[in-house]
């Protein structure tokens, strides 16, 4: 290793270009108007709030919140990133060699035992990572707000129809676009039924582990369907008069 010379002239520090100085500003202007948006929601309720108060609040320009936040509930997921989004991505990047319905079944309980009970901030660099107290009402904000409720509603329609594009290349052509379309919701509602129920058993103190064990054997099974078709569900038994 080189040791610096007594007395003898160094390299200026660098300078951070203004490239990167833009970006940094960008990203903690994004920061604080996402920080602003989420305090205030818990203060007011979601309803309450327009977007020009979380400018005034958040010291900018009505224009700036909406060239980070181009609708109003993007200002809450950028603190939760919805577990759909997360798997959208896995699947889009998936070889089409690996079994979908495998891939599924051995992933996504793990996926969602390790969820934290509370969103991470924007800035974190682990979206998986412990989150910040100051969040810890997101929850609540969203079950206190029909119109929030819809709006996400409506963001599950777009991810399904970003699934069913993805899904398209995996589905036999003969089957056509509704076959993918079918895939994506199916996938989708199976993901909301598992949300829901590592909810309760995260709830119920339950610790990682057995939260994916019990997913895998149960909420799991409904992919199953995805490698064996309807057909395998056979009809009901018969009960004896």
């Amino acid at each position: 290793m080189n040791t610096p010379v007594a007395g003898a002239p160094q390299p200026p520090p660098q300078k951070e270009s203004i490239g990167t100085r833009h970006d940094r500003r960008r990203r903690e202007t994004r920061d604080r108007v996402a920080q602003t948006a989420l305090t205030l929601f818990s203060e007011r309720g979601y309803e309450a709030v327009t977007i020009a108060d979380i400018a005034a609040a958040a010291d900018v320009a009505k224009q700036t919140v909406v060239n980070h936040f181009p609708a109003k509930e993007d200002l809450l997921l950028a603190w939760h990133r919805p577990v759909e989004a997360d798997l959208i991505d896995l699947i889009d990047q998936l070889p089409l060699s690996t079994p979908l319905p495998q891939f599924l079944q051995e992933e996504l309980p793990r996926m969602f035992a390790q969820l934290p009970e509370t969103p991470t901030p924007p800035a974190a660099a682990d979206p998986r990572a412990a989150a910040d107290p100051r969040i810890a009402g997101v929850g609540a904000v969203i079950m206190n707000s029909p119109a929030l409720q819809d709006a996400l509603r409506r963001r599950g329609t777009h991810y399904q129809e970003n699934l069913a594009a993805i899904l398209s290349d995996r589905v036999p052509a003969d089957l056509g676009p509704v076959a993918a379309r079918a895939l994506a919701a199916f996938i989708l509602t199976t993901v909301g039924a598992m949300i829901e129920e590592a909810t309760r058993l995260r709830a119920a103190g339950r610790p990682a582990e057995q939260i994916t064990a019990t997913l895998t054997e149960t909420v799991g099974r409904a992919l199953i369907i995805l490698d064996t078709g309807l057909g395998s569900l056979g009809a009901p038994p018969e009960t004896s008069a």
